[in-house]
């Protein structure tokens, strides 16, 4: 099907549920006063790339909605997250601070993976956060959709949502067992599961947007935030036969991921409209971005990246590293009679540690917390369509895989200038990214004063970072303190915990069995231990569950389990 077949095809499509014509109230305005305080609802995507939307020059996906959201706010192109992965790059969100303050660099994984690391197991619940500061403030605050600020598996203890200022819950991704699942209660119930199992990976969006429109009727008469992580596109990258409808004559893996894409824009859709149906368009901010660049293909079909068709737009770089391509994501903002409609800023640096004091201030909040310091800074006035420079430089810390354009360990951006450096300072880069977007041209060699100045600023954020990062949980419920050495350019090594009292031992593992039988048969499958650890992890531990299983059965009864833990 050609490209201008697929647009007639959206626009039949979408003619039944085509949004309500309200007039904007022109451009730049200012903050409204406490009893006109605007709705927030923040979208953000799973390794969605930069280029994967049409408005950003993607000639093969259909995204009418998002188009639609950028003709009517503005797009930054120079928008970056804060880390290349999932938890980390959420942490920042949230707490509108550097992740690796709390000692997050990668995503949370199990509690002896963490350890490794030198992690805590959740994000700490004394962290002030954007839900708390807007519950404090008078809002109604929300979370549905992927958590991931929590340990994998059942919880084991995590905080809860309520902790970390929202009012309601519903989740995928690692919450604990007392967090509602994303699909109680919608219409796609009966097809619950968990991201990488199939086929929940397809509805999981649907049924966080269910959750979402639910949360805005009931409480249309506001103010509202609601944050609504979707799926899409993390693998596994599923698309059902209507998904697939507009992509016929395109050949997988690429009609599976562009399928995906456009589900997620139609379901998002769904939300712009229930805001104007309700007559909240004018005064509601909506904030489309996504967590970091595009997953890496496999052409290996039996593996979940097989999918992972995302680009981004020319970058260099994907998910896990820290050249632009895997920390620059798109960014809409709309906020009719606010934010100019139709507007593209290409320079303004703005980044997602800015977003919990620019989202502050817009909801009228006056003073943040007492003692509470951003690494970002109020950007409102780029929102209201005024480019700024920022005062502030942007620090990152990647400490995962370091092949090919995952190298860099730590980066720096000030201004135009982006700074990328290995772990032993062996390796360094400089790129003009608004002249050299794609960072074709490395300047460190002409620039030999400017690079000095900002390796120096970096050797001295690096110190401003944690060493010990306190943590109340570990393998088998023992107590830990992972000690994190944040200038050191070896690799983290965590502090080991006293060996606790067997019979403690087995107390937790028996409870931990309990917890990880989901559906309570008595045995755990593999997938129940697998859980929702990331799939490259999946051979070791299959190793280790086949270990566990003495009579060779294929299951595990919780006594085998409970053994097991004795033995390691």
């Amino acid at each position: 099907m050609q490209q201008k077949s697929r647009k007639q095809f959206w626009v039949k499509s979408s003619a039944g549920i085509s949004m309500l014509a309200l007039a904007a109230r022109g451009s730049a305005a200012a903050v409204p006063p406490q009893d006109a305080r605007p709705n927030i609802v923040f979208i953000y995507a799973d390794d969605l790339g930069w280029g994967d939307l049409a408005v950003n020059g993607n000639k093969n996906i259909l995204t009418p909605n998002l188009d639609k959201l950028a003709s009517e706010g503005m797009n930054f192109y120079q928008f970056t997250v804060n880390n290349p992965v999932c938890s980390p790059s959420r942490v920042a969100l949230l707490t509108g601070n550097f992740p690796s303050r709390f000692g997050v660099h990668q995503h949370f994984a199990s509690p002896a993976e963490n350890q490794k690391r030198g992690m805590p197991d959740w994000l700490d619940p004394e962290a002030v956060t954007l839900p708390k500061i807007l519950k404090q403030a008078g809002y109604a605050t929300a979370h549905y959709g992927k958590w991931h600020l929590s340990l994998a598996g059942a919880g084991q203890g995590a905080p809860q949502y309520p902790v970390y200022g929202y009012d309601d819950a519903a989740v995928f991704a690692w919450a604990g067992p007392d967090t509602r699942s994303v699909f109680d209660g919608t219409s796609v119930e009966a097809e619950k599961g968990e991201p990488h199992q199939s086929p929940a990976a397809a509805y999981l969006t649907i049924a966080s947007v269910e959750n979402t429109l639910k949360f805005i009727e009931a409480n249309k008469n506001g103010p509202f935030f609601i944050n609504l992580w979707i799926m899409e596109t993390h693998n596994l990258t599923l698309a059902r036969p209507e998904d697939r409808i507009p992509y016929k004559d395109v050949p997988e893996p690429e009609q599976t991921y562009y399928a995906a894409v456009t589900r997620a824009d139609t379901q998002i859709g769904l939300v712009l409209k229930k805001l104007d149906e309700l007559w909240l368009r004018d005064n509601t901010i909506v904030v489309f971005s996504s967590d970091n660049g595009p997953e890496h293909s496999s052409e290996d079909h039996g593996k979940m990246q097989y999918y992972s068709r995302g680009v981004t737009g020319g970058m260099r770089g994907q998910k896990r590293s820290l050249y632009s391509g895997g920390v620059c994501t798109p960014f809409l903002v709309r906020w009719p009679g606010h934010v100019p409609a139709g507007k593209i800023d290409k320079t303004t640096m703005i980044s997602a540690v800015d977003m919990l004091p620019t989202l502050a201030a817009a909801a009228g909040v006056e003073q943040l917390p007492v003692g509470y310091q951003s690494d970002g800074e109020n950007m409102l006035q780029a929102l209201f369509g005024t480019p700024m420079e920022r005062s502030k430089p942007l620090f990152w810390k990647w400490s995962g895989g370091h092949s090919g354009d995952d190298w860099p360990a730590y980066a720096m951006r000030d201004g135009r200038w982006v700074f990328l450096t290995s772990e032993d300072r062996s390796r360094i880069e400089l790129y003009d990214v608004i002249a050299d977007r794609d960072q074709k041209n490395n300047l460190s060699a002409q620039e030999p004063e400017r690079m000095k100045t900002m390796l120096r600023a970096v050797e001295q954020w690096i110190e401003t970072l944690p060493k010990t990062i306190p943590s109340r949980l570990t393998v088998d419920g023992q107590e830990r303190s992972a000690t994190a050495a944040a200038g050191s350019v070896s690799a983290v090594k965590a502090q080991k915990s006293p060996s606790a009292p067997a019979q403690d031992q087995s107390a937790a593992r028996a409870d931990l069995f309990k917890k990880l039988d989901a559906d309570r048969d008595g045995f755990m499958s593999f997938a129940e231990y697998l859980g929702n650890r990331k799939d490259d992890a999946a051979a070791s531990l299959r190793q280790k569950y086949d270990s566990f299983d003495t009579n060779k059965d294929g299951k595990l009864t919780e006594q085998e389990f409970v053994n097991a833990g004795k033995k390691e």
